[in-house]
């Protein structure tokens, strides 16, 4: 299960993110203070930290640079009242992702999603518990059978379902916390991770077997979702420095 630390000074806002993190099916440890997020931070592999820097115990750069320091490269999502500066201060001090408060469900599921990296997610981790919508299930199962068609698109989808445009996107959002275009570019990065394992193509013909416009954009979608480059990917899977394809298993209900 994806782990999410959440710290917060203020309970309820505490409290909501936590409900809305586990009712995702994903897993959440709560701090109020610095210095038990610090603490909880150390005992537990968290994929994410979502944190409001408004803490009477820690200034934001000092906490930003503690959890770096104790283990760089996760991901920090901060939450605060939206200004016109908040944005700008949040990047300033090393964060992913900023989100206004309050914060709304679908806006949060998607921004953790999208900050963990592919080969963190688990085959064990199961997809959210309101995913038994037929219509998002066969939506779902033709992404992951035909995600090398470059052609592929939600209104296509969508008018084989009988349905609008609009209304599937809101059913994915809703259902799978991710947009359709999030879950076709994971399920295309997951099929890239077992040709540069597995065969000698070169980064142009993977990026076409698997449905990308263009070698770029399969560079960038690529590096968003593992971490590194298709190049160092590949490396690292020779050299047993990143998982095997067989244990980079992206779930497609979770982008």
């Amino acid at each position: 299960m994806l782990s999410v630390l959440v710290v917060d000074a203020d309970d309820d806002a505490l409290k909501t993110i936590g409900e809305i993190l586990h009712g995702a099916g994903i897993g959440a440890s709560l701090a109020s203070t610095g210095l038990h997020a610090l603490t909880l931070f150390r005992r537990v592999l968290v994929d994410v930290v979502v944190v409001d820097l408004r803490l009477s115990d820690f200034g934001g750069i000092e906490l930003l640079r503690a959890f770096r320091d104790e283990r760089a490269g996760v991901p920090v999502i901060v939450t605060g009242v939206g200004s016109p500066g908040a944005a700008i201060e949040a990047g300033r001090l090393g964060a992913a992702d900023y989100l206004e408060k309050p914060v709304h469900a679908d806006q949060l599921i998607d921004a953790v999603l999208s900050h963990v990296p592919l080969h963190h997610l688990k085959s064990d981790d199961a997809p959210p518990p309101g995913w038994t919508n037929p219509q998002v299930v066969h939506a779902v199962r033709a992404i992951d059978d035909r995600y090398w068609d470059a052609q592929l698109t939600v209104r296509a989808l969508a008018r084989e379902l009988g349905v609008s445009t609009e209304h599937l996107c809101r059913l994915l959002k809703r259902q799978t916390g991710g947009t359709f275009v999030a879950l076709l570019r994971r399920a295309r990065v997951r099929a890239a991770c077992r040709l540069l394992t597995t065969t000698t193509l070169c980064m142009k013909e993977i990026a076409a077997h698997v449905g990308f416009s263009s070698p770029n954009r399969f560079a960038r979608d690529f590096r968003k979702l593992c971490g590194v480059t298709p190049s160092e990917y590949r490396v690292g899977a020779l050299r047993d420095a990143v998982p095997h394809e067989t244990d980079v298993h992206a779930i497609v209900s979770e982008s």
